[in-house]
């Protein structure tokens, strides 16, 4: 009676593959690689379509606020004023963001190379941008700044003796580091300085304080942007991890 039980079950097709089947495991997950490759390649479009239109409508808040701020009055394009304080606000945040991604997100080599030069790059332009001796009176403000001045001075100098020990390597790699999203976006800032440069020299015959609301918008949103880059998570995993010490 078993037997032919047995026999009988094992006419059945369903029963019959069952000795081809196989546990897939974790593994068996590359066989989907070509979707799963397809499927983040959409995704990343889409994350760099998203944050064109978050640069964008961030900039287009920014200017209409500076253009109220100046309507309602024009100092705020002087030295030291709002919008320059603005620009500073920027830089620094900007600064502190890339300096803190530098070393908490446990990147070593060229990764943390990159973000400790833009922290340091958004740090000289803040001191740029900002007097600091003129933010009050008193010896302390002099002071703050001749301190940070050569603390900036410093840690530069010694930034590019770093990197003269790597040269040969990021020229290598020269092509992946401008396009990673944190230098691509940064670049940006920098056409947007220079678009900037025109209107602080007064080479367009346009109202002097026009030119000159321009100039600081301009450099407004290049420290925005400078910020936005700095937010960036991820530099690019293209670019290669360089096996020596950093800072």
């Amino acid at each position: 009676m078993k037997n032919t039980f047995r026999s009988s079950l094992a006419q059945l097709p369903l029963l019959q593959s069952f000795p081809s089947l196989e546990l897939r495991t974790p593994h068996h997950l590359t066989d989907f690689q070509p979707f799963s490759l397809e499927l983040l390649s959409y995704t990343s479009r889409i994350r760099s379509v998203a944050l064109a239109f978050l640069v964008v409508g961030l900039m287009a808040i920014c200017t209409t606020l500076s253009f109220e701020f100046w309507q309602a009055d024009a100092r705020v394009i002087a030295e030291n004023a709002l919008l320059e304080l603005g620009q500073g606000a920027f830089l620094l945040v900007a600064t502190l963001v890339q300096a803190a991604r530098a070393f908490t997100n446990h990147d070593s080599g060229l990764k943390r190379d990159i973000r400790m030069g833009l922290a340091l790059f958004t740090f000289a332009l803040f001191l740029r941008e900002v007097d600091i001796n003129k933010l009050g009176p008193g010896v302390g403000w002099d002071i703050s700044e001749y301190f940070l001045r050569t603390i900036a001075l410093i840690a530069i100098l010694s930034f590019i003796f770093h990197m003269s020990r790597r040269l040969k390597p990021v020229l290598r790699n020269l092509g992946k580091i401008l396009l990673s999203p944190t230098v691509l976006i940064s670049i940006l800032a920098c056409m947007l300085y220079i678009c900037g440069w025109p209107f602080d020299k007064e080479l367009f015959n346009i109202d002097k304080s026009l030119s000159r609301w321009l100039e600081e918008t301009l450099e407004l949103n290049a420290c925005l942007i400078f910020l936005c880059a700095g937010l960036v998570s991820n530099i690019k995993t293209d670019v290669v991890k360089i096996q020596a010490s950093s800072f």
